[in-house]
């Protein structure tokens, strides 16, 4: 039943840790998305223009 368990070699082991590596990047994506829309409203989220970086814009007319 719980087969994948039974760790057979060393490629086992690593396949283990990859797995574990990408659950820990997956939560760690899922809380920092959650943190985010928190902290900033929608307005601010999707407030940018496709293509277009403000910083830059406020950057040439300082110049």
């Amino acid at each position: 039943m719980l087969d994948f368990l039974q760790f057979r070699g060393p490629w086992d082991w690593v396949q283990a840790a990859a797995w574990l590596v990408s659950i820990a990047l997956l939560g760690w994506m899922v809380l920092d998305a959650i943190r985010t829309g928190r902290k900033y409203s929608e307005d601010v989220l999707s407030s940018s223009q496709e293509g277009v970086d403000e910083l830059l814009q406020h950057h040439d007319r300082v110049r």
